[in-house]
């Protein structure tokens, strides 16, 4: 694969996941307002929705070959351990981290296609 063609599925992965990982946090602070009726479902929802978006890294991964899409997928699954302890501080926290990993390398792949005068 050449180094444009991996510059370009990395950005737009990056570009995807970096809104995904943006409402993963709302959603997880919507979790902290909620009484105790409703927590047990919203738990099952979170946590089905954090292994979309580990599918989704999974993807990313294989797609691009960038390494750091295994550090997000790590963090994502040790933030699904956190929300079924009920710890969405941690979650959330694990999620940030995410976030600045994927922008991380999204700035990487941004920056070769400047210099490519491609965005």
């Amino acid at each position: 694969m050449s180094e444009i063609q991996k510059a370009v599925i990395c950005f737009l992965y990056t570009e995807k996941m970096k809104s995904d990982l943006i409402l993963a946090t709302s959603l997880l602070e919507t979790l902290n307002s909620m009484g105790d009726e409703d927590i047990v479902g919203a738990e099952k929802l979170m946590v089905a929705y954090f292994n979309a978006l580990i599918r989704e890294v999974n993807i990313a991964a294989n797609a691009s070959g960038v390494e750091g899409f295994k550090e997000v997928n790590v963090k994502l699954e040790d933030a699904v351990q956190q929300i079924k302890q009920h710890n969405y501080v941690n979650a959330t926290k694990l999620v940030s981290g995410a976030i600045s990993i994927t922008t991380t390398n999204g700035h990487q792949a941004a920056q070769t296609l400047r210099e490519k005068a491609l965005i």
